[in-house]
Protein backbone atom coordinates (compact mmCIF):
# COMPACT_ATOMS: atom_id res chain seq x y z
CA UNK A 1 0.00 0.00 0.00
CA UNK A 2 2.53 2.39 0.87
CA UNK A 3 4.43 1.58 -2.54
CA UNK A 4 0.80 1.79 -4.23
CA UNK A 5 0.57 5.86 -2.54
CA UNK A 6 4.09 6.82 -3.34
CA UNK A 7 3.77 6.06 -6.63
CA UNK A 8 0.95 8.13 -7.25
CA UNK A 9 1.97 10.37 -5.43
CA UNK A 10 5.02 10.68 -7.72
CA UNK A 11 2.73 10.35 -10.89
CA UNK A 12 0.66 13.56 -9.54
CA UNK A 13 3.80 15.49 -8.72
CA UNK A 14 5.35 14.54 -12.36
CA UNK A 15 2.21 15.89 -13.65
CA UNK A 16 2.20 18.90 -11.95
CA UNK A 17 5.58 19.65 -12.67
CA UNK A 18 4.65 19.37 -16.44
CA UNK A 19 2.16 21.40 -16.19
CA UNK A 20 4.28 24.32 -14.16
CA UNK A 21 6.62 24.88 -16.82
CA UNK A 22 6.08 26.08 -20.28
CA UNK A 23 6.28 24.10 -23.06
CA UNK A 24 8.30 24.50 -26.63
CA UNK A 25 6.13 26.32 -28.34
CA UNK A 26 5.31 29.25 -25.11
CA UNK A 27 7.22 31.56 -23.23
CA UNK A 28 7.30 33.04 -19.39
CA UNK A 29 5.93 36.12 -19.25
CA UNK A 30 5.90 37.91 -16.05
CA UNK A 31 2.78 39.72 -14.23
CA UNK A 32 2.73 42.94 -13.34
CA UNK A 33 0.68 45.24 -10.89
CA UNK A 34 0.94 48.04 -13.56
CA UNK A 35 -1.70 50.68 -14.22
CA UNK A 36 -2.21 49.82 -17.75
CA UNK A 37 -5.29 52.63 -17.77
CA UNK A 38 -2.21 55.11 -17.96
CA UNK A 39 -1.34 54.29 -21.04
CA UNK A 40 -4.71 52.50 -22.66
CA UNK A 41 -7.47 53.97 -22.25
CA UNK A 42 -9.96 51.14 -22.90
CA UNK A 43 -8.07 48.71 -20.16
CA UNK A 44 -8.91 48.12 -16.69
CA UNK A 45 -7.35 50.22 -13.93
CA UNK A 46 -7.05 47.81 -11.14
CA UNK A 47 -6.80 44.55 -12.87
CA UNK A 48 -3.24 42.78 -11.61
CA UNK A 49 -1.46 40.97 -14.83
CA UNK A 50 -0.71 37.04 -13.25
CA UNK A 51 2.35 35.25 -14.73
CA UNK A 52 1.64 33.54 -17.85
CA UNK A 53 2.50 30.96 -19.89
CA UNK A 54 1.44 32.56 -23.65
CA UNK A 55 1.85 30.88 -26.72
CA UNK A 56 4.59 32.02 -29.19
CA UNK A 57 1.86 31.21 -32.28
CA UNK A 58 -1.20 31.69 -33.30
CA UNK A 59 -3.13 28.57 -33.66
CA UNK A 60 -2.77 27.83 -37.09
CA UNK A 61 -5.23 26.09 -39.61
CA UNK A 62 -3.56 22.81 -38.98
CA UNK A 63 -4.48 22.58 -35.38
CA UNK A 64 -8.33 24.27 -35.63
CA UNK A 65 -8.80 21.13 -38.65
CA UNK A 66 -7.81 18.62 -35.90
CA UNK A 67 -10.58 20.06 -32.91
CA UNK A 68 -13.12 20.35 -36.24
CA UNK A 69 -12.36 16.61 -37.08
CA UNK A 70 -12.92 15.25 -33.21
CA UNK A 71 -16.43 17.36 -32.87
CA UNK A 72 -17.59 16.79 -35.78
CA UNK A 73 -15.57 13.84 -37.61
CA UNK A 74 -14.60 15.76 -41.06
CA UNK A 75 -14.07 19.93 -40.95
CA UNK A 76 -17.42 21.08 -41.68
CA UNK A 77 -15.65 24.70 -42.01
CA UNK A 78 -14.25 23.54 -45.25
CA UNK A 79 -18.02 24.55 -46.18
CA UNK A 80 -17.18 28.54 -46.10
CA UNK A 81 -18.16 29.66 -49.41
CA UNK A 82 -17.06 26.36 -51.26
CA UNK A 83 -19.11 27.91 -54.19
CA UNK A 84 -16.92 30.55 -55.51
CA UNK A 85 -16.64 34.22 -53.99
CA UNK A 86 -13.42 36.96 -52.73
CA UNK A 87 -13.27 35.09 -49.35
CA UNK A 88 -13.24 31.18 -49.35
CA UNK A 89 -12.05 28.71 -46.79
CA UNK A 90 -8.80 28.10 -48.73
CA UNK A 91 -8.11 32.08 -49.91
CA UNK A 92 -8.44 33.18 -46.19
CA UNK A 93 -6.07 30.66 -44.95
CA UNK A 94 -3.98 29.26 -48.25
CA UNK A 95 -1.84 26.91 -46.11
CA UNK A 96 -2.06 24.56 -43.25
CA UNK A 97 0.77 26.65 -41.00
CA UNK A 98 -0.95 29.70 -41.30
CA UNK A 99 -3.10 31.47 -38.57
CA UNK A 100 -6.64 30.22 -38.31
CA UNK A 101 -9.38 32.42 -39.10
CA UNK A 102 -13.49 31.97 -39.29
CA UNK A 103 -13.57 31.45 -35.97
CA UNK A 104 -16.45 31.93 -33.31
CA UNK A 105 -16.15 33.18 -29.57
CA UNK A 106 -17.29 29.81 -28.89
CA UNK A 107 -15.50 27.45 -30.80
CA UNK A 108 -12.71 29.54 -29.71
CA UNK A 109 -13.52 29.02 -26.41
CA UNK A 110 -14.28 25.46 -26.76
CA UNK A 111 -11.11 25.25 -28.62
CA UNK A 112 -9.09 25.94 -25.72
CA UNK A 113 -11.34 23.67 -23.58
CA UNK A 114 -10.56 20.29 -25.90
CA UNK A 115 -6.81 21.21 -26.16
CA UNK A 116 -6.57 21.40 -22.03
CA UNK A 117 -8.10 18.15 -21.92
CA UNK A 118 -5.69 16.75 -24.44
CA UNK A 119 -3.03 17.82 -22.29
CA UNK A 120 -4.12 16.92 -19.14
CA UNK A 121 -5.00 20.66 -17.70
CA UNK A 122 -8.17 21.55 -15.79
CA UNK A 123 -10.47 23.15 -18.33
CA UNK A 124 -10.84 27.00 -17.85
CA UNK A 125 -14.22 27.91 -19.28
CA UNK A 126 -17.48 26.61 -17.94
CA UNK A 127 -19.92 26.30 -21.38
CA UNK A 128 -22.85 26.01 -20.07
CA UNK A 129 -24.97 24.10 -23.40
CA UNK A 130 -24.33 23.69 -26.97
CA UNK A 131 -24.11 25.35 -30.33
CA UNK A 132 -24.86 23.42 -33.08
CA UNK A 133 -22.43 23.88 -36.17
CA UNK A 134 -23.41 26.33 -38.70
CA UNK A 135 -21.07 28.26 -41.10
CA UNK A 136 -23.62 31.22 -40.94
CA UNK A 137 -25.47 31.78 -37.42
CA UNK A 138 -26.95 34.96 -38.94
CA UNK A 139 -30.04 34.18 -41.14
CA UNK A 140 -33.31 35.10 -42.20
CA UNK A 141 -35.62 32.12 -41.69
CA UNK A 142 -39.39 31.89 -41.79
CA UNK A 143 -41.57 31.15 -38.55
CA UNK A 144 -45.50 31.38 -38.45
CA UNK A 145 -45.97 32.57 -42.02
CA UNK A 146 -43.18 35.82 -41.16
CA UNK A 147 -39.43 35.99 -42.18
CA UNK A 148 -37.60 36.68 -39.26
CA UNK A 149 -33.69 37.22 -38.71
CA UNK A 150 -32.82 34.60 -36.54
CA UNK A 151 -30.06 34.68 -34.24
CA UNK A 152 -29.55 31.18 -31.61
CA UNK A 153 -29.02 31.94 -28.45
CA UNK A 154 -24.84 31.22 -27.76
CA UNK A 155 -24.88 29.47 -24.24
CA UNK A 156 -23.10 31.00 -21.55
CA UNK A 157 -19.37 30.74 -20.87
CA UNK A 158 -17.91 31.73 -17.41
CA UNK A 159 -14.15 31.82 -16.94
CA UNK A 160 -12.55 29.40 -14.13
CA UNK A 161 -9.51 32.12 -12.79
CA UNK A 162 -8.08 29.20 -10.78
CA UNK A 163 -7.86 26.77 -13.46
CA UNK A 164 -4.82 25.88 -14.95
CA UNK A 165 -5.82 25.03 -18.50
CA UNK A 166 -5.51 27.13 -22.06
CA UNK A 167 -7.48 29.88 -22.63
CA UNK A 168 -8.16 33.48 -24.06
CA UNK A 169 -5.90 36.55 -22.71
CA UNK A 170 -8.02 39.32 -21.07
CA UNK A 171 -8.09 42.75 -22.63
CA UNK A 172 -5.44 43.74 -20.08
CA UNK A 173 -3.30 40.59 -20.67
CA UNK A 174 -3.61 41.28 -24.29
CA UNK A 175 -2.22 44.84 -24.71
CA UNK A 176 0.27 44.16 -21.89
CA UNK A 177 1.65 41.48 -24.33
CA UNK A 178 1.66 43.05 -27.43
CA UNK A 179 3.72 46.11 -25.80
CA UNK A 180 5.99 43.65 -24.39
CA UNK A 181 5.20 43.63 -20.72
CA UNK A 182 6.15 45.92 -18.09
CA UNK A 183 10.10 46.31 -19.19
CA UNK A 184 8.51 46.56 -22.68
CA UNK A 185 6.23 49.45 -21.93
CA UNK A 186 9.06 50.94 -19.54
CA UNK A 187 11.75 50.99 -22.29
CA UNK A 188 9.86 52.23 -24.81
CA UNK A 189 11.28 49.18 -27.17
CA UNK A 190 9.49 49.90 -30.32
CA UNK A 191 10.93 53.03 -30.61
CA UNK A 192 12.95 53.40 -33.76
CA UNK A 193 11.79 50.09 -34.84
CA UNK A 194 10.78 49.25 -38.86
CA UNK A 195 7.55 47.94 -38.53
CA UNK A 196 7.25 46.07 -41.84
CA UNK A 197 9.67 43.53 -40.05
CA UNK A 198 6.94 42.64 -37.73
CA UNK A 199 3.54 43.14 -39.28
CA UNK A 200 2.58 41.57 -42.37
CA UNK A 201 2.14 44.11 -45.38
CA UNK A 202 1.03 42.26 -48.68
CA UNK A 203 -2.54 42.34 -48.86
CA UNK A 204 -3.34 39.52 -51.33
CA UNK A 205 -2.47 37.27 -48.41
CA UNK A 206 -4.93 37.78 -45.90
CA UNK A 207 -3.27 35.45 -43.39
CA UNK A 208 0.73 34.14 -43.44
CA UNK A 209 2.57 31.39 -42.32
CA UNK A 210 2.71 32.13 -38.20
CA UNK A 211 6.13 33.12 -37.14
CA UNK A 212 7.93 34.20 -40.13
CA UNK A 213 8.67 37.89 -39.54
CA UNK A 214 10.30 38.89 -35.91
CA UNK A 215 8.60 38.41 -32.29
CA UNK A 216 8.56 41.23 -29.74
CA UNK A 217 10.74 41.41 -26.92
CA UNK A 218 8.78 38.88 -24.96
CA UNK A 219 9.14 36.05 -28.17
CA UNK A 220 5.58 36.54 -28.99
CA UNK A 221 4.62 36.33 -32.87
CA UNK A 222 1.76 37.97 -34.75
CA UNK A 223 0.65 40.77 -32.92
CA UNK A 224 0.67 43.60 -34.69
CA UNK A 225 -1.30 41.92 -37.79
CA UNK A 226 -1.79 38.07 -39.53
CA UNK A 227 -5.05 37.09 -37.73
CA UNK A 228 -7.65 39.09 -35.32
CA UNK A 229 -7.53 37.38 -32.05
CA UNK A 230 -10.54 37.14 -29.80
CA UNK A 231 -9.75 38.38 -26.43
CA UNK A 232 -11.86 37.35 -22.97
CA UNK A 233 -13.29 40.46 -21.51
CA UNK A 234 -16.36 42.52 -20.55
CA UNK A 235 -16.82 46.12 -22.25
CA UNK A 236 -20.09 47.11 -19.95
CA UNK A 237 -20.53 50.46 -22.31
CA UNK A 238 -21.64 48.20 -25.83
CA UNK A 239 -23.94 45.43 -23.33
CA UNK A 240 -27.68 44.79 -24.83
CA UNK A 241 -30.30 43.22 -23.77
CA UNK A 242 -28.90 39.50 -24.43
CA UNK A 243 -25.35 40.32 -23.62
CA UNK A 244 -24.00 36.87 -24.24
CA UNK A 245 -24.71 37.00 -27.95
CA UNK A 246 -23.17 40.84 -28.47
CA UNK A 247 -19.84 41.22 -26.50
CA UNK A 248 -20.07 40.25 -23.31
CA UNK A 249 -16.84 38.40 -22.49
CA UNK A 250 -16.22 38.69 -26.52
CA UNK A 251 -13.89 41.23 -28.25
CA UNK A 252 -12.27 40.23 -31.50
CA UNK A 253 -8.98 42.77 -32.00
CA UNK A 254 -5.49 42.92 -33.86
CA UNK A 255 -3.76 45.81 -35.63
CA UNK A 256 -4.36 46.17 -39.10
CA UNK A 257 -1.65 46.92 -41.90
CA UNK A 258 -1.23 50.47 -42.24
CA UNK A 259 -2.36 51.26 -39.22
CA UNK A 260 1.10 52.35 -37.21
CA UNK A 261 2.55 54.29 -40.51
CA UNK A 262 3.31 56.90 -37.68
CA UNK A 263 4.40 54.37 -34.85
CA UNK A 264 4.10 55.74 -31.45
CA UNK A 265 2.52 52.69 -30.02
CA UNK A 266 1.41 54.44 -26.11
CA UNK A 267 0.39 57.61 -28.62
CA UNK A 268 -1.79 55.51 -30.84
CA UNK A 269 -3.18 53.19 -28.15
CA UNK A 270 -3.92 56.37 -25.69
CA UNK A 271 -5.91 58.43 -28.57
CA UNK A 272 -8.20 55.35 -29.31
CA UNK A 273 -11.42 55.63 -28.01
CA UNK A 274 -12.25 52.09 -27.36
CA UNK A 275 -12.70 48.44 -29.16
CA UNK A 276 -15.12 47.35 -31.42
CA UNK A 277 -17.43 44.82 -30.44
CA UNK A 278 -17.77 41.80 -32.79
CA UNK A 279 -20.37 39.69 -31.83
CA UNK A 280 -19.11 36.04 -30.70
CA UNK A 281 -20.68 34.35 -33.20
CA UNK A 282 -19.70 36.34 -36.20
CA UNK A 283 -17.65 34.30 -38.44
CA UNK A 284 -14.55 36.53 -40.17
CA UNK A 285 -10.81 37.58 -39.98
CA UNK A 286 -10.27 36.47 -36.37
CA UNK A 287 -8.03 33.78 -34.89
CA UNK A 288 -6.96 33.18 -31.15
CA UNK A 289 -3.83 32.71 -29.30
CA UNK A 290 -3.78 31.25 -25.97
CA UNK A 291 -2.73 31.82 -22.48
CA UNK A 292 -2.40 29.97 -19.10
CA UNK A 293 -1.54 30.59 -15.59
CA UNK A 294 1.43 30.45 -14.76
CA UNK A 295 1.07 29.86 -11.27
Amino acid sequence: MKRLFTLMFSTIMLITSLCAEPKGDEVYVSGSILNLKKYIKFCDENSEIQNLYVKKYEVTRKEFEEFMNYYYGNNKLKDFSKDGGLYTYYSMMPTSDCAVVLVTFYEACKFCNWRSEREGLEPAYDIKGELPFSVEYFQWKQENGKWIYYVPKMPEIKLNQNANGYRLPSVNEYFYLLLGGENGIRNKWWEGIDITEYEHTDLSNPNEKVGILKSNPLGIYDLFSNASEWIFGELNSFYEDDPVNTVKNAIGYSLKKNSLQDFNLLQYFSNKKTLSPVSPLVRGFIGMRMVRNAE
